[in-house]
């Protein structure tokens, strides 16, 4: 199936759109983070406007750079776009000698606003350009050549209609009806080969920082493409496609706002900083090296952590039980790659308080969660298995790094409770409620299921959910699963990358090269291009949003960790290797002031630095 829609991002400013150049969704457009300012652009040449009706061919380069070929009736036309901190920049090149027209629809918005009777703007001409106010927001758009011709026309539009037809999934857009204001058009005569460039922008921008964006589009292009493909060297694994790596790394710049230190669960539909879903990605960054991102991201999150925990958006006001849990997950590794002890330090203030809440939280040797307060937040669950084992590796964490024997005793309560969860060849979904969900994979994941289970619920979870295209999230045997349900049957390519992380770490290196085949070839390009939905039904049909950041965020982490067996210690000065059978792989490290070159051969391991063998692993001494 080729990918319909795409979408491109730099720092929080994104545009999502079709494949073929409409923009048929009410999330179609440019956004800056849950932010929109323009529905839609539309391009005239002659008496024909660009469309799907003769557009050709699309090519996706990354994230901040893709073209479009259209065939007119008199020739060909090449639209380019590059996504930059606060505009996109579209550049037209007609093959002929034509006259040039661009109409606008803007749209300023939030993104839980649809339509809003008797919206008006305020239209002011700047210097080659437009600003458009609503609200306190401005548009502005900058145009290289020609003029503006002011017709201003408000009415309605409901693009969602076409989106459906398409088969996009109708969740959060069910065609509703949408402002749609025309300031007028964007004229220019052209000669052949000649380029028309229009700058769209959240921000006002001075003449010589628009034409320093236009004349360098392609040098800004090339730099970022080199950075992905430098970035991708540093996971040099044979059973890793590097094509995918890269749409992994690309993937995480992306949903990444480096300015603002903050990460977006998803494009379009969850363009909000999600805590959750950004610090269960946040161990790819430091794979990657990126120390100060993760730093400052902390940081910033920890600033929220009060009696109750920790929201799961950043601005929002429901505190799951899970989130809380992983910032201590988080704030370790951070912790085990850079022996930084200053958030630890920043933290020493709350500690009593996190450990009261934790403990609050218990009943009867279990975390208490009710209602909708996991990651499941579709169903009505409590003591849920993935937060007793998100909370058992939280505590041993927590221990780790303040040295606090209530947390020890803690971590050693909720992991001999969830331990009872075990029956037969499986982990309960929830206690006295005895569901075979793909939840237990958490329990594996974070290394907390005793050593004589793993094996039985490992073979459980392959033969029980384990699909074409990847994990479903209830067993295909169980009583409660249902092919269309969300969290109750659908595939969710975050689970397939945690088992996949699962059987290498245990030794099964076949089933890992299958869970990441199906990652590569089943999920990644399915409905977005170089990106994996939120969700596949059982049948492969990609659903959800279509370009969601922890369906191919983890990659990085797990090919360093799990694959590679690569685990700092840098608070103790070493890193361990653990031994992997039939792993080849090349690994850059920047660990502790050092440089680290590692050369992986199944059992063998070569470094610049000396090592210590083990029977299970090496050690590198800094």
């Amino acid at each position: 199936m080729e990918p319909i829609v795409h979408v491109m991002s730099k720092n929080g400013m994104f545009l999502f759109r079709f494949n073929n150049g409409e923009f048929g969704s009410k999330w179609c457009g440019i956004w800056k983070g849950s932010q929109k300012y323009f529905d839609y652009f539309a391009f005239k040449i002659g008496d024909e406007f660009l469309s799907e009706a003769n557009f050709k061919k699309f090519s996706f380069y990354n994230s901040q750079f893709s073209t479009l070929l259209f065939e007119t009736s008199k020739g060909k036309v090449m639209e380019e776009v590059k996504c930059y901190d606060d505009s996109v920049l579209v550049s037209v090149t007609p093959s002929f000698d034509s006259t040039i027209s661009c109409e606008v629809g803007i749209n300023i918005r939030r993104r839980d606003e649809n339509y809003e009777k008797g919206k008006r703007y305020n239209l002011t001409e700047i210097k080659n350009g437009i600003k458009t106010e609503f609200n306190g927001k401005a548009a502005y758009i900058y145009f290289s050549n020609g003029k503006f011709e002011k017709e201003e026309y408000y009415g309605i539009h409901s693009p969602g209609v076409y989106a459906l037809k398409m088969g996009l999934t109708h969740y959060l857009d069910k065609g509703e009806v949408q402002n749609k204001y025309v300031p007028g058009n964007f004229v220019y005569e052209m000669k052949a080969n000649e380029t028309y460039d229009l700058l769209f922008s959240s921000k006002e921008m001075d003449f010589d920082s628009t034409y320093k964006l236009i004349k360098n589009k392609i040098k800004y292009a090339e730099e970022y493409g080199e950075i992905i493909k430098s970035e991708s060297r540093k996971f040099d694994v044979d059973i890793i496609d590097r094509g995918f790596i890269m749409d992994s790394i690309d993937g995480i710049y992306s949903y990444t706002n480096f300015n603002d230190k903050e990460f977006y669960a998803g494009f379009p539909y969850f363009n909000e900083f999600w805590l959750r879903d950004a610090l269960i990605v946040l161990p790819s960054f430091l794979s990657m090296g990126n120390f100060s991102f993760v730093r400052d991201l902390l940081l910033k999150i920890a600033y929220k952590i009060d009696d109750r925990g920790l929201t799961n958006t950043m601005n929002g006001s429901l505190y799951p039980k899970d989130v809380l849990g992983l910032f201590l997950i988080d704030l370790y590794e951070y912790f085990k790659y850079t022996a930084d002890a200053s958030l630890i330090n920043l933290l020493s203030d709350k500690k009593e308080s996190i450990m009261k809440t934790c403990s609050e939280w218990m009943e009867n040797g279990f975390i208490h969660d009710k209602g909708n307060e996991t990651w499941m937040d579709s169903i009505n669950r409590e003591f849920s298995v993935e937060i007793q084992a998100i909370w058992t590796r939280a505590m041993y964490a927590f221990y780790s790094l303040f040295k606090d024997q209530n947390a020890k005793e803690l971590a050693d309560t909720l992991k001999k409770s969830l331990n009872t969860l075990f029956k037969e060849d499986h982990l309960m979904d929830q206690k006295d409620k005895d569901i075979n969900g793909a939840n237990q994979i958490f329990a594996l994941y974070f290394d907390v299921v005793d050593p004589d289970k793993k094996e039985k619920i490992i073979k459980n979870i392959e033969d029980n959910m384990l699909s074409e295209y990847g994990i479903l999230s209830v067993s295909k045997n169980d009583k409660t699963f249902d092919f269309n349900g969300y969290q109750t049957g659908a595939i969710w390519p975050l689970l397939t990358e945690m088992f996949a992380a699962v059987a290498f770490e245990n030794g099964k290196n076949e089933l890992g090269k299958t869970l990441l085949s199906i990652l590569k070839d089943n999920n990644d390009n399915a409905q977005c291009s170089s990106r994996i939905n939120e969700i596949f039904q059982p049948d492969g049909s990609p659903k959800g949003c279509p370009s969601q950041a922890w369906s191919i965020g983890l990659i990085p982490f797990i090919a360093e960790k799990y694959i590679m067996g690569i685990e700092p210690d840098i608070p103790n000065s070493e890193i361990a290797i653990k031994k992997r059978n039939e792993i080849k792989a090349k690994k850059s490290l920047n660990l502790g002031g050092k440089k680290i070159e590692l050369e992986i051969n199944s059992n063998n391991v070569k470094s610049n630095y000396g090592l210590l063998e083990l029977s299970d692993r090496f050690i590198l001494e800094l």
